[in-house]
């Protein structure tokens, strides 16, 4: 390995030492925003060394093509401590204000969809369930009032209508018997079979 790559090893190897730093800072912004508990922070601090070898061994493949020495480590290391001294401050204080921002845009956004959407939404559902609650009250009121003319035409046709039901209840019985035995079969109970209504 030439000197050249060695210094490039060396650098890419500080530089993921840094940024392991700030992905960790990050990281515990967040945990205590959302004040993430249990395995939820097993299974990020999981991921967190799944990225930071992965982040390392990709620099290593393209730096030297993977040959491990012991001074990588070294480089790493270092680079995490410089950014611990240095940085870390500075970036928790962006990561924090970023995280304010991202909050604030979100609280306006769901403002905007409350007032635009969600208010107007709503006003007219409630404006179409009162009219059709109108409409079926004056449905009911119109099928009320009809029946009330045509209750003396009724009662005058119930003797003509109980004559051609009584010739029509023999041509309707099997037909009524066939139903009684579907409508056993399909709710699975015993019901015997009987005759139609005397009367429409």
């Amino acid at each position: 390995m030439t000197l050249y790559t060695q210094w490039l090893t060396m650098g890419l190897m500080v530089g993921s030492g840094w940024l392991m730093g700030v992905i960790l800072d990050t990281y515990r912004v967040l945990k205590s925003r959302f004040r993430l508990r249990g395995w939820v922070v097993s299974l990020v601090d999981l991921l967190y060394w799944l990225v930071a070898t992965g982040l390392v061994f990709g620099l290593l493949m393209w730096s030297n093509w993977g040959e491990l020495r012991f001074y990588i480590f070294v480089a790493i290391v270092i680079g995490f401590a410089l950014y611990q001294v240095w940085f870390s401050r500075w970036v928790t204080r962006v990561v924090q204000w970023v995280v304010q921002i991202v909050e604030a845009l979100l609280r306006v956004l769901m403002r905007i969809v409350y007032v635009t959407l969600w208010i107007p939404l709503t006003a007219i559902w409630t404006v179409v369930r009162k009219l059709w609650e109108l409409l079926l009250a004056l449905l009911r009121g119109i099928g009320r009032f009809l029946a009330w003319l045509a209750s003396p035409l009724l009662r005058w046709m119930r003797p003509w209508m109980n004559r051609i039901w009584g010739r029509l209840r023999p041509l309707l019985l099997p037909y009524w018997n066939l139903w009684l035995r579907l409508r056993k079969w399909l709710r699975g109970k015993k019901e015997p079979p009987g005759d139609p209504p005397d009367s429409p």
